[in-house]
């Protein structure tokens, strides 16, 4: 190298980068290395502390785009720690996309952004570009032609633009372009190393494939864009590849964008997949006279599955509204044998319209085989209960205790005074143990308090089948009152679902919900058969209980039974077999006794109490205990051990036991169901053991020559798992065409509800009413009130601008009034 630093010729080999990829260059006066670096799949490669390479060189783009040649470049003096890398004129590159990441390069280890500026086409052919400029992002100044100038107010960003001259033109000559001018000189503080990526030009991680599809996997695994920002930034953490919370949020807004438009046919599509996955799955949409998607409901086999085991009660809620079309999520939602909440199929529907109600509990009727459940528990909606009693007619309905206790506080101010008696004697009424005593208690509160038939309370009255206790005492409801088990479901959605979530994000998040409490029930179920109970004592009723129940059941009966043995019996009445006793606690007063009626027989023992435990919730209850305890009986009785309870009621794949139809000549969809349930565990049983294949496959044939022998069936084949089922009717129908759903603006309820409302309700959907200016009362104004007419004009002396500004203020309070109404209605 020359002492008098002048520019020396140099060939530099260039390795792959892009506009985020730094080189480090390691000078050894005579030859360039490159040293890269792999950082999460992506070339990262470093500066030193202060931006700078430590030595000029030319870059090769992504995609085969290179640029290259001879050319010079300055030698770094002995005085100097870094050069930069400055691109002068006459340098070539192959395309216009190596110059811009040559200078965006360029900028970064300077300290300021770039952007693409003005251009020139060929006059030959106007679409070839032949000239393009590259300039600082500070350059210019803003127009002031704007929105303003039209009398329109806009949003007034901060002026980012300060006239700086700082350029890079690039023409086009003999199939290269080259530098043709080069301005380095800046107006402005150039940006400090520890901000620089932060210039639109420099900060281009996010825009990259591998950014897009980590965004993508990590938003369909069900974090939100915040928790997908902090997850990104965590994993690349010491590097520059750094992304917001606002570009994870673009991201997924120009991906719902591709996708507007054809939500409702990815879903059904998404079904249709499931469906070939899973014979078995079950799925109906319902559509409008256009092809507008109003309503869907879907089920898997596990689902349908494990609803012929835990049919018993269900509870059903529609109270979540879910993404910008605001369709109300109806899930089914039940209770295993682990007192778990178990998931039976969901529904997306247009609205709370009783029409819309009886469509779904149809659709549930032909997914679950024509099995309706034994008790539903919903709140007290008008349309739904119609909807219940029209196709549910055996079904027991019962409204969530949780939403008439609300309503209890807001409509009878009596029960929030703490100095009124109304609370305590509604409990004495709520929880009589006989419908008799219910009622006349019922008359001594409506004696008491003034009861009239227009109270809400009286209006309850009439529904009291509906939700008062006693009604219920021979209802299995596994103990449930309320529909927090469907809101504890809803509750798995929250922080995911917005306005904005699209109908194939929500029905994969309902996906990941089914995924989630199915591996709490096989983590329950592995837990309860890997161990053994403990046992408090050396009974045989306990021992039994424990081999039996699940860990959830048998601790319950575990206090149930612990708690009998402090109880005394005194017995009141024996009839042959049958014998009355009263059952408590000694300290308690005889009212607060339970009564047992034991019947017992050579051929079994029977008990019931007045208490009801056995009956709604499935559990033996102390009581009884404490007489079989007493009569030394060695085991409960069959009939007091639910087999919805214990440990064997696991799932299994096409499980269930066909019932209420064996007499039939034809057999049933559950039959048949079950039948292939069973052939399919039997296939699962014999894969080891190929002997038992064999012979399998030869009974299948003997029955086969006897059907075709006696001329049973004209035809025998194997029914396909999920063949009385045809919910796809995409496939059936394949001209129709399925459009998303209407957006619908408004959110909550429909506008009519059908359900009773409160006096805060009430309140708030009134229509507001100002008072009149003069006598103070309601339904009139100053200028029609009589009072004002009646006054002599002395005292109360008018002119017509007076008479302008009344009439002024009315047309303002009608207007106030009438915009009013309208928010309400929305």
């Amino acid at each position: 190298m020359d002492s008098n630093n002048e520019l020396e010729p140099c060939v530099l080999s260039i390795d792959q980068i892009d506009a985020n990829m730094l080189l480090l260059i390691e000078d050894t006066m005579s030859e360039a290395k490159g040293v890269n670096e792999k950082v999460g799949g992506d070339e990262v490669v470093m500066v030193d502390g202060g931006g700078n390479l430590n030595e000029a060189a030319l870059v090769e783009g992504d995609n085969d785009v290179r640029c290259g040649g001879n050319f010079s470049t300055p030698i770094k003096d002995d005085s100097q720690s870094n050069a930069r890398i400055v691109p002068f004129v006459g340098l070539e590159f192959e395309n216009e996309v190596a110059a811009y990441q040559y200078y965006n390069l360029y900028a970064l280890v300077t300290g300021f952004g770039i952007r693409k500026a003005k251009t020139a086409t060929s006059k030959k052919d106007t679409k070839v570009v032949i000239w393009r400029r590259f300039v600082c992002d500070k350059e210019g100044f803003r127009s002031s032609n704007d929105k303003r100038q039209a009398g329109k107010e806009v949003k007034v960003c901060r002026h980012k633009r300060e006239g700086c001259e700082a350029k890079l033109d690039i023409s086009l000559k003999n199939g290269k372009w080259v530098v043709t001018a080069f301005q380095p000189t800046h107006c402005h503080a150039l940006t400090s190393p520890d901000r620089i990526r932060l210039h639109r030009s420099h900060n281009g991680f996010h825009k990259s494939n591998a950014c897009k599809n980590l965004i993508d996997l990590l938003r369909d695994s069900g974090l939100p864009p915040a928790g997908i920002a902090r997850a990104i930034n965590e994993s690349c953490k010491g590097s520059d590849a750094q992304i917001t919370t606002n570009q994870v949020v673009s991201r997924l807004r120009i991906r719902r964008q591709n996708n507007m438009g054809r939500e409702a046919v990815i879903v059904a599509e998404h079904f249709q997949k499931k469906r070939s996955e899973d014979p078995n799955f079950f799925f109906s949409m319902e559509l409008d006279e256009v092809g507008n998607l109003r309503s869907m409901f879907w089920a898997d086999a596990r689902a349908r599955t494990a609803y012929l085991t835990f049919s018993d009660v269900i509870v059903f809620d529609v109270t979540y509204k879910t993404n910008r079309y605001q369709m109300p999520f109806a899930p089914f939602t039940g209770v295993n044998h682990h007192r778990q909440s178990a998931l039976f199929g969901c529904a997306l529907l247009a609205d709370e319209k009783e029409e819309t109600f009886t469509w779904l509990f149809e659709q549930w009727l032909r997914c679950m085989f024509g099995k309706a459940p034994g008790c539903i528990i919903t709140d007290m909606d008008g349309a739904m209960r119609n909807a219940i009693q029209s196709v549910f007619p055996s079904t027991r309905h019962r409204f969530c205790y949780w939403h008439i206790k609300k309503h209890l506080v807001e409509h009878i101010p009596a029960f929030r005074d703490p100095t009124s008696d109304f609370e305590k004697d509604y409990s004495h009424w709520f929880y009589r143990k006989t419908i008799s005593d219910s009622e006349m208690e019922w008359k001594k509160m409506v004696e008491k308090y003034n009861i009239v038939e227009k109270d809400w309370i009286a209006k309850m009255w009439e529904s009291r089948s509906h939700w008062v206790p006693v009604f219920f005492r021979g209802t299995f409801t596994a103990g449930m009152v309320s529909s927090s088990r469907s809101e504890s479901i809803n509750a798995f959605f929250d922080g995911f679902v917005n306005q904005n979530t699209t109908l194939q994000e929500f029905v994969q998040q309902y996906d990941r919900a089914l995924v989630a409490r199915r591996k709490s029930e096989s983590q329950e179920d592995f837990n309860t058969k890997s161990t053994k109970a403990v046992l408090k004592g050396k009974n045989r009723l306990e021992a039994q209980a424990g081999d039996f129940y699940t860990r959830a059941l048998f601790t319950i009966f575990q206090t149930e039974f612990t708690e009998s043995i402090d109880l005394w019996e005194d017995e009141t009445c024996k009839n042959g077999n049958v014998t009355e006793y009263i059952v408590g606690f000694s300290d308690d007063p005889i009212w607060k006794w339970s009564k047992v009626v034991y019947e017992e027989s050579k051929e079994s023992v029977k008990a019931t109490c007045a208490c009801a435990k056995f009956e709604i919730e499935g559990i033996l209850c102390r009581h009884i205990l404490r007489i079989m305890t007493l009569k030394l009986l060695t085991s409960i009785p069959a009939r007091y051990m639910l087999h919805r309870w214990s440990i064997g009621a696991r799932y299994h794949v096409g499980g269930g036991v066909p019932t209420g139809e064996e007499d039939s000549d034809d057999a049933t969809p559950l039959q048949k169901w079950c039948l292939i349930g069973k052939h399919q565990r039997l296939l699962e049983e014999m894969q080891s053991d190929k002997s038992l294949f064999k012979k399998m496959n030869e009974a299948f044939d003997a029955w086969l020559a006897e059907c075709e022998q006696n001329k049973l069936v004209e035809q025998i084949s194997m029914p396909c798992s999920g063949s009385q089922v045809h919910s796809n009717f995409i496939r059936e129908t394949p001209e129709i065409v399925i459009r998303d759903p209407k957006v619908v603006r408004g959110k909550g309820r429909p506008k009519k509800a059908t359900r009773h409302k409160s006096p805060l309700e009430l309140s708030q959907t009134q229509r507001k009413r100002k008072k009149c200016g003069i006598c103070g009362l309601l339904g009139h104004y100053q200028t029609t009130c009589q009072k004002k007419r009646k006054m002599p004009t002395t005292e109360v002396p008018t002119t017509e601008v007076q008479e302008d500004e009344d009439v002024a203020e009315d047309e303002e309070a009608e207007e106030e009034d009438e915009e009013a109404e309208e928010e309400d209605e929305d």
